[in-house]
């Protein structure tokens, strides 16, 4: 990104409707689980948006708000409500905060979630009432948990349309700007507008124009009950990606109806919910992809067309908006990364603008009915107290043991806060695990480089290549010792992991960190290992054309034989569990293995490793036979645990205060790593 450049159509001013906006630059709607038990706002969920707001978004758009509970509940993604006169103090809150910071604000309403609700009524604790309230056209469902819905009847469809115009009309007295009506990513209406979903006889079923009623009635219910001038706007995949599904064909043609029907704008999504192309897309998808949709529409309607999908750049934003290809960005999980995405944009400092790395953290948390939190930003979600870092009010002399994302969060925040801050680095660069990261997800490698970029800015003594002991601990003599020295690779328990046909991902990371390998195909590599892109390339040249196992089906094995298969190499898993991926996001996961299966990857679980040998691997199957996959290479991928050092037991035994942080406390994911390092800074 050109952090110099005049990002002059992002920043243009902008229309819908009657609605003036003051740049192009749109939050997009997305849960967050904020929402108290009966889906009423609250301060958590007003600060939120408020920090958003402050950030420079013209327009922003609050989370998939219920209007229809009494037919379909969708309980099990525990959203706000707006389907009673109840809800209108929270929400004119809600509105007024987003108003206070400069931004306008609107909200989108949801008829609800059709077969992906599971569970009880909205109220809590029904959760065992005989009969499920998971509805649908017609009784079809998708996805491994989703459970079997009942068929709407026309007067329930009928009464939904009804309330859809009352929420809208409590919207209203509640002061927001626009109303956004959700019929996309496999939700109720969605199911309706597809034909894979929707195998009614009625009226509303069958014929495009009998698909499309139960959206185009609701269309008019909120447009009666919120009058001509309100702005609405209509959100809905364009693809749904299902066997004689919802296709961009039907999209245009129902675009043209809604711009008929006076809906203000189009806001273009794609996929479906946990299928092989989610709403959400990954970092395994290039970013804009979705742009092309906008364009589609574009080419049939006058009114405005917004449209989102990982345009996390603003040179690409830009880009979309002087091309014609799309009236509006949204900016979803960049500003759940970043609040101040569009801040800096206008002020030419895009390259400090904190970059997601599309890892669906966000989401997952959404689906284990958890509060969102952010894999980069420990501060999501937790506005109403870490809102700001203000100085300590007693300076202290930090020492921070170990490089890696917990240790330079740490040390980042810590220097805000005005601390004396060293940070030690055994290896000859920053990064930690993080430096491997553009090898399967480049977003990581921008990710790390933001990290040393803002530490660098900062009043942080940086000292690489250093073995922290006891001793030089006594010689700087800190108030604090923060230890994040990290996690290792899990070693193997079988034999022939030193082998010259064996590649370690731990060798890799040594790799990056500059220190040599001293055997196999990795010694050829040593010299390209500054860079993980160049890294990357390199191994797979390396490798054309041999046949490679990867040991381990969690997430770094997934996404490296995913890279390799894609490039043409032939490729095995072996997992010791069950199912490959356990740990990861569920869309992320799908996508990754229809990938795998695409790329004629052979995957294997219940495969126990015993042995690396000239010729292969051999493993124990679930039935304990034994068996050899033959192979040229074989790849280690397995689990992090915390690394192993005596360093935090010595230092125990002295008087100053100890901090264990990330990896080094229990082995786990960058988002909690990030988090460990802020709130341990923060709390100084």
């Amino acid at each position: 990104m050109n952090g110099k450049r005049d990002y002059h159509k992002l920043m243009e001013p902008g229309k819908i409707g009657s609605l003036q906006l003051k740049n192009r630059i749109v939050m997009p709607a997305m849960g967050t689980r904020f929402c108290g038990v009966w889906g009423e706002v609250n301060e958590t969920i007003i600060e939120y948006y408020r920090r958003r707001a402050r950030g420079g978004c013209g327009l922003i758009m609050v989370e998939v708000t219920q209007a229809a509970t009494a037919i379909d509940p969708l309980r099990v993604f525990h959203d706000m409500r707006a389907d009673d006169q109840c809800y209108i103090p929270g929400l004119n809150l809600l509105a007024e905060a987003v108003h206070e910071e400069g931004a306008k604000i609107g909200i989108q309403l949801s008829a609800g979630g059709g077969f992906q609700a599971h569970g009880g009524p909205w109220t809590p604790g029904f959760q065992e009432i005989s009969g499920t309230p998971a509805v649908s056209p017609s009784g079809m469902y998708f996805g491994e948990r989703a459970v079997k819905p009942r068929i709407l009847t026309t007067e329930e469809i009928h009464l939904i349309v009804q309330q859809f115009g009352r929420s809208a009309s409590y919207v209203k007295s509640a002061g927001f700007d626009l109303i956004e009506i959700h019929a996309h990513g496999g939700y109720l209406i969605h199911q309706f507008l597809s034909p894979f979903f929707n195998k009614r006889t009625d009226e509303y079923g069958g014929s495009f124009e009998n698909r499309i009623r139960f959206l185009m009635e609701i269309v008019n219910s909120v447009r009666n009950a919120i009058g001509a001038n309100m702005p609405l706007q209509v959100k809905f995949s364009i693809e749904d990606f299902m066997p004689d599904g919802w296709d961009i064909k039907q999209s245009t043609e129902l675009a043209k109806k809604l711009e008929a029907a006076g809906v203000n704008s189009l806001v273009a999504s794609s996929g479906i919910h946990k299928a092989k192309m989610p709403a959400t897309p990954p970092y395994v998808y290039p970013q804009g992809i979705y742009i092309s949709f906008a364009e589609a529409l574009k080419k049939v309607v006058k009114i405005p067309v917004m449209v989102g999908g990982r345009i996390n750049n603003p040179d690409m934003a830009e880009k979309a908006l002087a091309e014609g290809k799309t009236d509006f960005i949204m900016e979803g999980r960049a500003v759940i990364a970043d609040p101040d995405w569009a801040q800096k944009v206008k002020n030419g400092e895009s390259n400090d603008i904190r970059p997601c790395i599309a890892c669906n953290s966000c989401r997952q948390r959404g689906h284990e009915m958890k509060q969102i939190r952010c894999t980069v930003n420990a501060v999501t979600g937790r506005e109403t107290k870490y809102n700001d870092i203000v100085p300590a009010g007693v300076k202290k002399k930090v020492l921070i043991i170990g490089g890696g994302p917990a240790g330079m969060e740490a040390a980042r925040v810590a220097a805000l806060r005005g601390h004396e801050v060293i940070l030690c680095e055994r290896n000859g660069s920053l990064g930690g695990k993080m430096v491997l990261g553009g090898i399967h997800n480049e977003q990581i490698t921008h990710f790390n480089k933001w990290m040393i970029n803002q530490i660098m800015k900062l009043p942080v003594e940086v000292k690489l290549k250093t073995n922290v002991t006891p001793s030089l601990v006594k010689k700087l003599s800190p108030d604090v010792v923060i230890i994040a020295t990290g996690a290792e690779f899990a070693a193997p328990q079988f034999s022939g992991v030193t082998n010259d046909n064996v590649i370690n991902y731990h060798d890799l990371m040594d790799l990056m960190h500059g220190i040599p390998a001293t055997k196999g195909i990795l010694r050829d590599l040593s010299a390209s290992a500054i860079d993980s892109t160049i890294l990357r390339e390199n191994l797979i040249s390396k490798l054309s054309n041999k046949r490679i196992v990867i040991i381990g089906g969690q997430f770094i094995g997934c996404s490296l034989a995913l890279l390799m298969a894609e490039r043409g190499l032939k490729m095995t898993i072996l997992e010791e569990t069950d199912h490959i991926g356990n740990s990861m996001e569920e869309n992320t996961m799908t996508v990754l293995k229809n990938h795998i299966t695409a790329n004629n990857v052979k995957v294997m679980t219940s495969a126990k490793v015993t042995e690396i040998t000239d010729k292969g691997v051999v493993i124990t199957d679930a039935s304990n036979h034994n068996a050899q996959i033959e192979c040229d290479f074989s790849f280690i991928a397995l689990d992090l645990v915390p690394a192993t050092s005596k360093l935090e037991e010595e230092l125990n035994k002295e008087s100053r205060r100890l901090i264990t942080i990330g990896d080094a406390k229990s082995a786990r994911r960058i988002l909690e790593s990030i988090s460990d390092g802020f709130m341990s800074a923060y709390n100084l």
